[in-house]
Protein backbone atom coordinates (compact mmCIF):
# COMPACT_ATOMS: atom_id res chain seq x y z
CA UNK A 1 0.00 0.00 0.00
CA UNK A 2 1.49 3.21 -0.99
CA UNK A 3 0.93 6.41 1.38
CA UNK A 4 2.16 9.79 2.71
CA UNK A 5 4.65 9.89 4.79
CA UNK A 6 4.48 9.73 8.84
CA UNK A 7 5.53 12.81 10.71
CA UNK A 8 8.90 11.06 11.95
CA UNK A 9 9.36 9.08 8.72
CA UNK A 10 9.15 13.08 7.39
CA UNK A 11 12.11 13.62 10.08
CA UNK A 12 14.10 10.44 8.96
CA UNK A 13 14.11 11.64 5.85
CA UNK A 14 15.06 14.67 5.68
CA UNK A 15 17.57 14.10 8.67
CA UNK A 16 19.09 11.82 6.28
CA UNK A 17 19.20 13.89 3.27
CA UNK A 18 20.95 16.56 5.29
CA UNK A 19 23.34 14.15 6.45
CA UNK A 20 24.64 13.80 2.95
CA UNK A 21 24.28 17.10 1.91
CA UNK A 22 21.19 16.92 -0.23
CA UNK A 23 18.26 18.65 2.10
CA UNK A 24 16.56 20.67 -1.18
CA UNK A 25 15.90 17.29 -2.23
CA UNK A 26 12.88 17.23 0.40
CA UNK A 27 11.50 20.09 -1.57
CA UNK A 28 11.51 19.24 -4.79
CA UNK A 29 10.03 15.87 -4.50
CA UNK A 30 7.03 14.69 -3.51
CA UNK A 31 7.83 11.39 -1.08
CA UNK A 32 5.70 8.45 -0.97
CA UNK A 33 6.35 5.04 1.08
CA UNK A 34 5.33 1.73 -0.08
CA UNK A 35 4.62 -0.58 3.18
CA UNK A 36 5.47 -3.87 3.62
CA UNK A 37 7.56 -6.02 4.74
CA UNK A 38 9.64 -2.98 4.81
CA UNK A 39 8.71 0.36 4.18
CA UNK A 40 10.25 1.69 1.18
CA UNK A 41 10.78 5.32 -0.03
CA UNK A 42 10.19 6.53 -3.51
CA UNK A 43 10.77 9.94 -4.85
CA UNK A 44 7.48 11.09 -7.11
CA UNK A 45 6.21 13.91 -9.00
CA UNK A 46 3.26 15.62 -7.53
CA UNK A 47 0.99 14.32 -10.64
CA UNK A 48 2.47 10.30 -9.69
CA UNK A 49 1.76 10.59 -6.26
CA UNK A 50 -2.26 11.28 -6.89
CA UNK A 51 -2.17 8.62 -9.59
CA UNK A 52 -0.19 5.86 -7.39
CA UNK A 53 -2.03 6.97 -4.16
CA UNK A 54 -5.27 4.70 -3.44
CA UNK A 55 -5.46 2.65 -6.72
CA UNK A 56 -6.31 -0.84 -7.35
CA UNK A 57 -4.23 -2.27 -8.14
CA UNK A 58 -1.43 -1.23 -6.71
CA UNK A 59 1.34 -0.40 -9.19
CA UNK A 60 4.70 -2.09 -8.39
CA UNK A 61 7.16 1.08 -8.56
CA UNK A 62 6.27 4.24 -8.38
CA UNK A 63 9.27 6.86 -9.24
CA UNK A 64 12.43 6.92 -8.44
CA UNK A 65 13.28 4.12 -5.06
CA UNK A 66 15.32 6.34 -2.63
CA UNK A 67 15.84 3.41 -0.59
CA UNK A 68 14.40 1.89 3.22
CA UNK A 69 13.26 3.68 5.75
CA UNK A 70 14.45 2.23 9.06
CA UNK A 71 13.57 3.72 12.88
CA UNK A 72 16.61 5.98 12.52
CA UNK A 73 17.70 6.68 9.56
CA UNK A 74 17.19 6.03 5.00
CA UNK A 75 19.04 3.31 4.20
CA UNK A 76 19.82 4.56 0.27
CA UNK A 77 19.51 2.76 -2.38
CA UNK A 78 21.96 3.08 -5.33
CA UNK A 79 18.97 4.81 -7.89
CA UNK A 80 18.87 6.98 -4.45
CA UNK A 81 22.64 7.53 -4.12
CA UNK A 82 22.70 8.65 -7.84
CA UNK A 83 20.59 11.27 -6.91
CA UNK A 84 22.18 12.10 -4.22
CA UNK A 85 25.51 12.07 -5.25
CA UNK A 86 24.64 14.82 -8.19
CA UNK A 87 23.09 17.29 -5.43
CA UNK A 88 25.88 17.23 -3.33
CA UNK A 89 29.83 16.07 -2.53
CA UNK A 90 29.37 15.73 1.36
CA UNK A 91 30.41 12.12 2.28
CA UNK A 92 31.59 11.38 -1.42
CA UNK A 93 35.00 9.88 -2.17
CA UNK A 94 35.84 9.77 -6.02
CA UNK A 95 38.35 7.09 -7.29
CA UNK A 96 40.40 6.00 -10.06
CA UNK A 97 39.27 4.67 -13.47
CA UNK A 98 40.42 1.08 -12.52
CA UNK A 99 39.56 1.56 -8.91
CA UNK A 100 35.97 2.31 -10.61
CA UNK A 101 35.86 -0.86 -12.75
CA UNK A 102 37.17 -2.78 -9.35
CA UNK A 103 33.84 -1.36 -7.38
CA UNK A 104 31.38 -2.34 -10.07
CA UNK A 105 32.43 -5.70 -9.36
CA UNK A 106 32.11 -5.42 -5.31
CA UNK A 107 35.41 -5.12 -4.44
CA UNK A 108 36.48 -2.86 -2.18
CA UNK A 109 38.25 0.91 -2.35
CA UNK A 110 41.73 0.95 -1.44
CA UNK A 111 43.27 4.50 -0.37
CA UNK A 112 46.16 4.87 -2.82
CA UNK A 113 42.96 4.46 -5.20
CA UNK A 114 40.80 7.48 -3.60
CA UNK A 115 41.56 10.67 -5.95
CA UNK A 116 39.40 12.73 -3.66
CA UNK A 117 37.49 12.59 -0.29
CA UNK A 118 35.25 14.83 1.76
CA UNK A 119 36.80 16.58 4.53
CA UNK A 120 34.27 15.50 7.11
CA UNK A 121 34.21 11.91 6.79
CA UNK A 122 34.50 10.05 10.10
CA UNK A 123 35.51 6.59 10.65
CA UNK A 124 32.56 4.13 10.32
CA UNK A 125 30.39 6.80 8.18
CA UNK A 126 28.48 6.13 5.16
CA UNK A 127 30.01 7.09 2.10
CA UNK A 128 28.94 7.38 -1.37
CA UNK A 129 31.66 5.97 -4.04
CA UNK A 130 31.94 7.75 -7.08
CA UNK A 131 34.04 7.95 -10.51
CA UNK A 132 35.62 11.33 -11.32
CA UNK A 133 32.46 12.82 -12.68
CA UNK A 134 31.19 12.53 -9.13
CA UNK A 135 28.44 9.87 -10.29
CA UNK A 136 27.46 7.53 -8.18
CA UNK A 137 28.92 3.86 -8.24
CA UNK A 138 28.54 2.57 -5.10
CA UNK A 139 27.59 2.68 -1.57
CA UNK A 140 30.28 1.91 1.05
CA UNK A 141 31.39 2.39 4.76
CA UNK A 142 34.90 4.18 5.51
CA UNK A 143 37.45 2.27 7.59
CA UNK A 144 38.98 5.67 8.58
CA UNK A 145 38.62 9.03 9.15
CA UNK A 146 39.57 11.62 6.46
CA UNK A 147 43.40 11.57 7.01
CA UNK A 148 43.75 7.76 7.18
CA UNK A 149 41.61 7.56 4.10
CA UNK A 150 44.43 7.71 1.96
CA UNK A 151 46.56 4.99 3.05
CA UNK A 152 47.77 2.20 0.93
CA UNK A 153 45.37 -0.50 2.15
CA UNK A 154 41.80 -0.92 2.16
CA UNK A 155 40.17 2.18 3.54
CA UNK A 156 36.28 2.12 2.42
CA UNK A 157 34.56 -1.42 2.53
CA UNK A 158 31.91 -1.37 -0.80
CA UNK A 159 28.37 -2.39 0.61
CA UNK A 160 26.38 -2.13 -2.80
CA UNK A 161 27.45 -1.23 -6.61
CA UNK A 162 26.22 -0.67 -9.40
CA UNK A 163 27.29 -4.05 -10.99
CA UNK A 164 24.97 -6.31 -9.77
CA UNK A 165 23.13 -6.53 -12.94
CA UNK A 166 26.43 -7.50 -14.48
CA UNK A 167 27.42 -10.52 -11.74
CA UNK A 168 23.37 -11.54 -12.03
Amino acid sequence: MYRGLKKLELTIMRRSLDYWGAFDLSKEFDFIVRQGERNDLFAVTPEARHYVMGREPEPVLAGLHMGTLGKKSLALSMEGAFLVAHASDKKKVKVTGQAESLVVYGRDVFGSSITWADESIRQNDPVIIANKYGEAIGIGRARFDYAGLFQDRVTVSTEADIGLYIRG
